[in-house]
């Protein structure tokens, strides 16, 4: 049951996430920005773009940038997937399964991990660093199924323990 549930969360999530990657397109113009600066890529993958003033350093920061920003994407997809799936919770073991979803304190370290910088540029005309990675969304779902696998462990126990607190209230 709580499988079912984190396969309908994983199918969304990625659904959620693939959708905005067709939505999510800018096309800003920043003095000095490479060609690639805002493309798209490949429909599969979580792209970011950023850029940092300054010099060469910069573009340590640039990629650290590029790493929060893709963390966020994540998160608010997690936000509005589980709204999503929220409503169709039936009991508080479901409940729980949920609320542990919700708070995934991995997730950075993941996305540190797991994301590829793709794309580096320094322009010393204006002193900025440009920077473009991605995370496939393969990866991502692998995350996410080994995460429910955990949580629903988890909640088992959880569940084991309350049971077993009951049967020695009545047992006493």
């Amino acid at each position: 049951m709580l499988e079912s549930i984190g396969v309908s969360l994983i199918g969304t999530l990625i659904g959620f996430l693939f959708e905005q990657n067709i939505l999510r397109q800018s096309n800003i113009d920043i003095e000095g920005a490479p060609m690639w600066y805002e493309k798209k890529g490949d429909q599969n993958k979580i792209y970011v773009s950023t850029y940092v003033d300054g010099n060469l350093n910069a573009i340590e920061k640039a990629k650290r940038n590029v790493v929060k920003k893709i963390t966020i994407i994540i998160e608010d997809a997690y936000k509005v997937t589980l709204k999503k799936e929220f409503i169709k919770l039936r009991n508080k073991k479901e409940i729980k399964f949920m609320k542990e979803m919700q708070h995934d304190t991995n997730l950075s370290d993941f996305v540190k991990e797991n994301t590829i910088i793709q794309d580096i540029k320094h322009d010393k005309g204006v002193n900025r660093a440009f920077v473009r990675g991605y995370m496939p969304l393969a990866v991502l779902k692998q995350y996410q199924t080994k995460r429910i696998i955990k949580i629903k462990k988890k909640v088992l126990d959880y569940q084991f323990d309350d049971m077993m607190e009951e049967l020695n209230k009545e047992a006493s």
